[in-house]
């Protein structure tokens, strides 16, 4: 199997936008309200309708940042409505479907305002990814895609006409892709699997497992309880999510793996057995890379149709992190929370293996 690389495309659309007032400051909220624009030209999408947009973004009260005044301030930017009905506005008004496509459902899973510095100066950035569902809940496609503008005295109006060529360019392209997948669904065809490691999780408190970076007093970051009985407490876990993608002109399903150490959950008490607990604690976060690798064993040995691929991968979350828990509930046991030094030796070679991602 491969790692998926994100790709990031983009579609050359002429736009013309109003380049009215289409930004205004609440003088109390400190919010830059903005709106996304209108293409010159309706968009037409021949192979999905769309009937529902829900937004799965962690954190969905905020759609990024644009700067204001002279001293260049950073105001939260937003709708004067929510994003899903944002972008319900923009699809009933400025794209065609078809009463006859597929009925889809589209997923916000990201949708990002913010202004960065390049070569050509400052630049208005919007990225996004969205996702495809059809009415049985299948994952169709994601499309992520990010696109710039340089910034002007309007900011309103730039972040309005990127946001606009954003909107475009997801819809078109994921219309030029979706119809071979819809057929393949149809046709339960087989699809590739591959995997990848999330090195950089979107909820910042998630530390992912890296053997060449074990835990230091400084990730445990929530308070001790004042009647803890023991020295220190880890929260660690596992998060298995998919996508499926348009690889070299084919559609691919690629598994997202995150062994995680929850920073914002776990805390320890400073002492002189510091080192000890922390080579404790590290066993104990291995334990969800180890029952990690578990999972890529059996999932490259796996094949997946379209019409399995949910239920698939569901079935392998489900059981290895059943499993993961079962591990870490009997090392707690065994090693006598870290006070039993041979159980704790015995678990520390129980667990050694050769990470598979340590090589990709």
């Amino acid at each position: 199997m491969t790692n998926f690389k994100k790709s990031v495309s983009s579609v050359c659309v002429m736009l013309t936008v109003g380049f009215s007032l289409l930004c205004s400051i609440d003088g109390n909220a400190k919010i830059k309200y903005v709106k996304i624009g209108s293409p010159s030209e309706k968009v037409q999408i021949k192979n999905y309708r769309i009937t529902k947009i829900e937004d799965k973004r962690q954190d969905s009260k905020s759609i990024g940042y644009l700067t204001t005044g002279a001293h260049n301030y950073f105001l939260p930017a937003s709708f004067r409505q929510s994003l899903p009905e944002e972008l319900n506005q923009f699809v009933q008004e400025n794209t065609v479907q078809s009463s006859k496509a597929e009925e889809v459902t589209l997923q916000v899973n990201e949708y990002f305002l913010s202004e960065k510095s390049s070569f050509k100066g400052a630049e208005i950035l919007i990225v996004s990814h969205f996702t495809l569902f059809n009415k049985n809940g299948h994952r169709l496609i994601d499309q992520s895609s990010s696109h710039t503008r340089n910034t002007g005295m309007n900011m309103g109006a730039n972040a309005s006409e990127v946001m606009c060529r954003n909107m475009v360019a997801s819809l078109t392209e994921m219309d030029a892709k979706v119809s071979g997948i819809i057929a393949m669904l149809k046709k339960d065809e087989t699809i590739k699997v591959s995997y990848a490691f999330v090195k950089e999780p979107i909820q910042k408190h998630l530390l992912p497992y890296n053997p060449q970076r074990p835990l230091n007093q400084f990730h445990f970051v929530a308070k001790v309880p004042e009647k803890a009985d023991i020295p220190a407490q880890a929260q660690c876990g596992l998060l298995v999510n998919y996508q499926v993608r348009h690889i070299d002109g084919k559609p691919e399903a690629f598994v997202e793996l995150l062994p995680y150490f929850d920073q914002s959950k776990s805390w320890i008490k400073k002492g002189d057995n510091l080192q000890q607990r922390l080579a404790f604690e590290q066993t104990y976060f291995k334990i969800s890379a180890f029952v990690t690798n578990e999972l890529i064993k059996e999932l490259e040995e796996k094949t997946f149709t379209f019409n399995t691929l949910k239920s698939g991968i569901d079935e392998l979350r489900e059981k290895y992190v059943a499993q993961m828990i079962a591990l870490q509930t009997q090392y707690l046991a065994e090693t006598d929370n870290g006070k039993n030094l041979a159980s704790l030796e015995k678990w520390q070679r129980q667990i050694a293996f050769y990470p598979v991602y340590a090589s990709r």
